[in-house]
């Protein structure tokens, strides 16, 4: 009977834990943007959005699309500055993940889905034509996107994508999260404890062989991803991938929008070969930026790279067919410089 009574103190004690860590982060990094409300296949479902800059003439919008297990600010704070400066940046938390709310669309965690929430949300916006450009999971509504609707944007840029199945499975934590009344349970007394201890090896090793900025989890408010509804939408949104990009990933050779793949090419999270490298080798006309010796963020290790591949296919130039690699040192290299 005392095992039992320590054991329920012990449990009571995590979730009133969890439950003040969920209520300091949401009070620690409220709202940074807006919202809007969709209607039709998403009647009710408010999505939160971050706009900045303004459109300019002959240069096309640009929206910002995050990964998992984060939220717009990750985005907005490598990519919103540099790029508002010479036109429209709006980026959106994905459904679930920061200030967006779920919904009750039954296939949400689908990116063919979320892209065509997000979609709505960039035309009521007045975003016209968009170029769409996806960090990691990110990447896959990107190019969901571009194949449900080629003529509405300007411009794909995958970075750094999770564009096709990979072998293995995923994280034994988004199993547990879950499996009935035992994922509830964990979700409310394990993840926030965890979360803290484990977050800043997962940061260093999402970057790695980079180095995180300092204070890049306060900034991008990395807490928020620890309260209950958000870390249940991101273990659904991870563990369904799989299975959504086996079948997207069969239409890829129908992408006809420019397209600009952007990549380290020592990113140990997700791997360029099977996912960037073979997205370019499906996509006609493409082209392959590889960033030597540079991991998963690419937004921050390589800002200047990044924002330069963006604004040129938001002024309305042609990729440059075939593969670029950019060095360290900045310089670039092209097949077809170095014959």
């Amino acid at each position: 009977m005392t095992a039992f009574i320590l054991l329920v103190l012990f449990f009571g004690s995590l979730i009133v834990y969890s439950a003040r860590a969920a209520a300091w982060a949401r009070a620690t990094w409220p709202p940074s943007g807006d919202f809007i409300e969709l209607d039709g296949e998403f009647k009710g479902l408010r999505l939160h959005y971050l706009a900045c800059g303004e459109t300019r003439e002959g240069i096309a919008p640009v929206v910002l699309i995050h990964g998992a297990s984060g939220n717009l600010r990750d985005m907005a704070e490598g990519l919103a500055g540099p790029l508002s400066r010479e036109t429209r940046v709006v980026a959106f938390d994905r459904p679930g993940h920061g200030w967006s709310e779920r919904g009750n669309h039954p296939d949400i965690a689908d990116p063919a889905v979320q892209a065509r929430a997000i979609a709505q949300a960039a035309a009521r916006l007045g975003i016209e034509r968009p170029v769409v450009a996806g960090h990691s999971w990110g990447a896959s509504v990107a190019a969901a996107w571009a194949l449900a609707d080629p003529q509405g944007i300007a411009g794909l840029l995958p970075l750094s994508g999770a564009l096709y199945p990979w072998p293995g499975g995923i994280a034994w934590y988004h199993s547990v999260v879950r499996t009935p009344l035992i994922g509830a349970v964990f979700l409310r007394t394990m993840i926030v404890p965890g979360g803290r201890v484990l977050m800043p090896k997962g940061v260093a090793a999402n970057f790695h062989p980079d180095t995180a900025p300092e204070g890049y989890a306060e900034a991008i408010a990395l807490p928020l991803l620890f309260r209950p509804s958000e870390f249940r939408a991101n273990s659904e949104d991870t563990a369904n991938l799989k299975g959504h990009l086996a079948r997207q990933s069969m239409r890829y050779g129908e992408i006809s929008v420019p397209t600009i793949v952007v990549t380290g090419n020592a990113d140990h999270t997700v791997s360029p070969k099977l996912h960037s490298y073979a997205f370019h080798g499906a996509v006609a006309g493409s082209e392959l930026v590889k960033l030597r010796g540079t991991g998963h963020m690419p937004h921050y290790a390589r800002r200047a790279a990044v924002v330069d591949a963006v604004l040129r296919l938001a002024r309305g130039e042609r990729p440059r067919a075939g593969e670029t690699t950019i060095h360290e040192d900045g310089r670039v290299v092209r097949p077809e410089a170095a014959a």
